[in-house]
């Protein structure tokens, strides 16, 4: 059997058993589950923002280990959280920061061929790239923590439009469909294959699969249009939302502008 093949089914199989787990998580008996979503995304964003802000790197690794430690009490294997956080996009925000460790001005380290790595400029990527994983270990908490039709819930009782609503909601739940549809034909061109694929034929086969995806795409996005455009109106969002605010979620959100407050004077006073 072609490893393209197998690669691809491997690897769309594990991003649909992954969404299948953040649906598990969502209904663990954890804190942020018990957290009405309202409170709950409007904490968390409150930290990502703040996190923004924040140039010292001790307050980073602070907020870093408050958001594992949110991960921990809400009932989320640390292993798996760690793992979506540090992996793909602060390696590529570590990409993006690595030449400044050469060419920020400071007190040398490392002589490499003609590079030099200074203080400062190692000092600044390293705060980038914690900066990062901390935006997305608060970010990720949220569909961690909270089934996706409560999101969308909640977006719609923060008065966000319902054109971008919807387009949230077509496109998380086309992705799944897409998914199914690749899949369905790997596993069609894999049951018709009887020898083992040289490098060139694979790349010929992965062309054709993703020029017939694209326009499966193409076409299954102007049917959606038009079936949409039939019924009269293009958007149009109707949900329930039964949740109400307790007194839990008011501690919790006054626990977290309490941290941001400590958080801040601190870094004001070490700035």
């Amino acid at each position: 059997m072609n490893k393209f093949f197998e690669k691809t089914i491997e690897h769309i199989i594990s991003y649909i058993n992954e969404a299948i787990f953040y649906e598990k998580y969502s209904k663990a008996n954890g804190l942020l589950q018990s957290i009405e979503p309202r409170i709950k995304i409007i904490s968390l964003l409150l930290l990502v923002f703040f996190t923004l802000t924040i140039k010292d790197l001790k307050i980073l690794i602070i907020l870093n280990f408050f958001a594992i430690l949110l991960a921990y009490v809400s009932k989320i294997p640390i292993k798996d959280y760690l793992f979506r956080i540090y992996i793909f996009i602060p390696i590529f925000a570590a990409l993006i920061a690595l030449p400044t460790i050469f060419f920020i001005p400071g007190e040398p380290i490392i002589k490499i061929l003609f590079l030099t790595i200074t203080d400062k400029g190692l000092l600044y990527f390293i705060t980038f790239v914690l900066r990062v994983a901390t935006c997305i270990s608060y970010s990720i908490l949220i569909p961690l923590t909270t089934p996706w039709n409560i999101v969308l819930s909640s977006l719609k009782m923060f008065k966000i439009p319902d054109e971008i609503i919807t387009l949230f909601n077509l496109t998380y739940r086309y992705i799944f469909l897409l998914l199914n549809q690749t899949l369905e034909i790997l596993h069609s061109r894999k049951s018709r294959t009887i020898k083992k694929l040289g490098i060139l034929e694979s790349w010929k086969e992965a062309a054709k699969i993703i020029s017939f995806t694209f326009i499966k795409v193409n076409f299954m996005g102007e049917e959606l249009y038009y079936s949409i455009q039939s019924r009269g109106s293009l958007f149009s969002i109707y949900t329930r939302y039964n949740y109400k605010i307790k007194f839990i979620d008011i501690l919790f959100f006054l626990l977290i502008i309490l941290i941001i407050i400590i958080l801040w004077w601190g870094h004001e006073n070490i700035i």
